[in-house]
């Protein structure tokens, strides 16, 4: 079922079926993503999976009802913030179908004014925060759910976010415990994708977004933030499934190269940490990404992706310089694994670049000399291969 109808009804009637009917428009895609297991007792934060029945909503400043264990800030107009089960299915036990990616409940975000007046769906950027206590020094993961729809949940015949509007999915993590989301000390991941492609016809839905830090005191400030900048009408979105562990670490050799040679070794390893291996159903393995820098580029370049533990050579196009390299792992789920429900998936943090000095070749000495008998004819290469 969807809200085709209602594109041409009036505020007051769009307003009803967004509410009473409760999003049914992506029912389907969310059915199965419903239906997962509980949350892993690794969890760290409290909370996380926002479940109206167990950890239960206060209430707020009107018109907002927050999650327990949950704080908000906000600037400008307050949007409306909700248990998603209470408010389209009117209470903790309502049975109508409500968007989550996990469990039977989820965080909604409704844009000021979402369908009903002359100036409706104002912007509004919330951020939920809560602060979680860490091992000083250790790596952490956040992995969460997210789902926004510009212009409202209807597809027929398509959606109308106008071209360049969107609504921005933030997660990020203050390592130093700050309660401030524009402290300089806060790192991001952002995500601006809508429900549906421009066109309206590809779904999108619901986003995984993951990030890793590590600790640098005693409290980490987990951040879930929605920024909807443009005016828009039934601008609203869904916050779900948020798990921070303990993340996946990973170690890095480089060896220099031998007299006369560019040729650099690597090898890296790494471990899953003490909390992915605990997650009920799990199948997370290892996975890494290697790069290098060198002063000439200005910027990480990729060497190795998605790779496993192991090792590769090396072969630096610039000698008498010094190159940098730099490795990070991330625990997933493989493709196809009927493994733990939602897939999140757990990113650790880049290690501590390594920097290996390339010698410049040692001068051949002459040797006989040389007699031309004929001409030797070369291509002109077009490209050269940079540091």
């Amino acid at each position: 079922m969807n809200f085709a109808g209602c594109r041409f009804c009036t505020p007051l009637i769009l307003a009803f079926c967004l509410l009473v009917m409760g999003h049914s428009a992506l029912a389907q895609d969310d059915a199965q993503a419903g239906d997962t297991v509980p949350p892993s007792s690794t969890q760290r934060l409290s909370n996380g999976e926002f479940e109206c029945k167990e950890a239960g909503y206060r209430e707020g400043v009107m018109p907002n009802r927050l999650p327990n264990t949950w704080e908000i800030t906000y600037t400008g107009q307050a949007p409306v913030i909700d248990s998603a089960r209470i408010r389209f299915a009117g209470s903790c036990d309502g049975s109508a179908h409500v968007e989550r990616i996990s469990g039977e409940d989820s965080v909604v975000m409704e844009a000021p004014d979402l369908e009903w007046t002359l100036m409706p769906g104002k912007s509004f950027d919330a951020t939920l925060y809560q602060q979680v206590g860490v091992v000083s020094g250790a790596t952490y993961s956040l992995s969460g759910w997210m789902l926004t729809l510009c212009g409202g949940s209807n597809t027929v015949p398509r959606n109308d976010c106008p071209d360049g509007y969107y609504m921005a999915k933030l997660l990020g993590m203050d390592p130093t415990g700050g309660v401030d989301p524009d402290a300089p000390s806060v790192q991001w991941v952002e995500n601006r994708r809508n429900f549906v492609e421009p066109d309206g016809r590809k779904r999108i839905g619901w986003q995984n977004l993951r990030l890793g830090a590590t600790a640098q005191a005693m409290t980490m400030t987990v951040f879930a933030r929605i920024a909807s900048p443009f005016q828009w009408h039934g601008n609203h979105g869904f916050i779900d499934a948020l798990s921070l562990l303990r993340g996946p670490t990973a170690a890095l050799t480089a060896t220099a190269p031998l007299a006369g040679s560019t040729v650099i070794t690597l090898t890296w390893a790494g471990e899953l940490g003490p909390d992915i291996p605990l997650i009920e159903g799990g199948r997370h393995e290892l996975r890494f990404d290697l790069q290098y820098w060198h002063d000439a580029n200005q910027r990480w370049r990729d060497i190795v992706s998605d790779a496993g533990t192991g090792g590769t050579l090396f072969n630096a196009a610039c000698a008498n310089s010094t190159y940098r390299f730099r490795v990070q792992a991330r625990a997933e789920q493989p493709d196809g694994s009927k493994g733990a429900s939602p897939n999140q998936r757990y990113p650790g943090v880049w290690s501590e670049p390594l920097d290996i000095f390339v010698p410049a070749a040692t001068p051949v000495e002459p040797g006989i000399p040389f007699t031309v008998t004929d001409q030797l004819f070369l291509p002109l290469l077009q490209s050269q291969r940079t540091c």
